[in-house]
């Protein structure tokens, strides 16, 4: 098999206080990035995330036919419970929390490149300070990016975020966002970035608020989404984001 080179960002430099490193617009790698407690990185030894990039398991987050037929790669038992929450969490609840959290990501992303007003979501700001980098530097470093949603019919809270850098660095894969770096096989370009999105559930009680924690911790769950440059141009910020959301595919690990 051949190795495909690529040169990216999604989970190895310190984003807050390097922000130097990341002059030329580049996220660090996410092969590079660090995800075994030893130390060592992506794609330093087979895991179940390098494995899903270099067998291109990924779908598209808005494909919810295969969501469901994939519950229990997406919603794996030892997290979240038997096979009818699985059912029940592969919703559109589900493909709409983190579909948000891609789409501010897009906007967010469009205007640094486009040197815009920090704003939140997708409006149009009026600061005098402007988009920084997202997660490398400005407002997400301390911010997260998040989106809850409420599933009515399946009485479930989906709570889907980007965790600020100051929660988790870029030197980590499960920082927010990184470029995809080099990996065997032909998922995307190198450039392509990676977004690691955390999800907390919870069940929704008689009064339709939350209740119980339906998973004890955050899971987290990696998207795969165009170039920067590609999405820097499309012609606005609410397209930037849609772009980005319409393009995202999700990971499956462990299939």
């Amino acid at each position: 098999m051949n190795k495909i080179i690529f040169i990216i960002p999604i989970f190895l430099f310190s984003s807050v206080g390097n922000s130097s490193n990341y002059h030329a617009g580049n996220y660090p790698r996410f092969s590079n990035a660090i995800i075994w407690p030893s130390g060592e990185s992506v794609s330093a030894r087979a895991n179940n995330v390098s494995r899903a990039i270099e067998r291109a398991d990924a779908i598209p987050l808005s494909d919810t036919y295969r969501l469901k037929e994939l519950s229990q790669y997406l919603f794996p038992s030892s997290v979240y419970g038997d096979s009818y929450l699985q059912n029940k969490l592969a919703s559109d609840g589900f493909t709409q929390a983190l579909g948000n959290v891609v789409k501010q990501f897009g906007c967010a992303e469009y205007r640094f490149r486009h040197d815009l007003p920090e704003s939140t979501g997708c409006l149009n700001g009026s600061s005098n300070q402007k988009e920084a980098m997202p997660f490398v530097s400005g407002q997400f470093t301390s911010n997260r990016i998040e989106s809850f949603i409420d599933d009515q019919s399946n009485n479930i809270n989906f709570h889907a975020y980007l965790k600020s850098t100051n929660e988790r660095s870029l030197d980590s894969a499960f920082g927010s966002v990184h470029e995809l770096g080099t990996f065997f096989g032909r998922l995307a370009g190198r450039q392509s970035l990676v977004l690691s999105i955390d999800l907390q559930t919870y069940q929704l009680n008689a009064n339709g608020f939350r209740g119980d924690k339906i998973n004890k911790k955050p899971y987290t769950y990696f998207l795969i989404l165009p170039k920067a440059t590609d999405i820097s141009k499309q012609a606005s910020q609410e397209e930037a984001g849609g772009f980005s959301k319409s393009r995202s595919r999700i990971l499956i690990l462990n299939k």
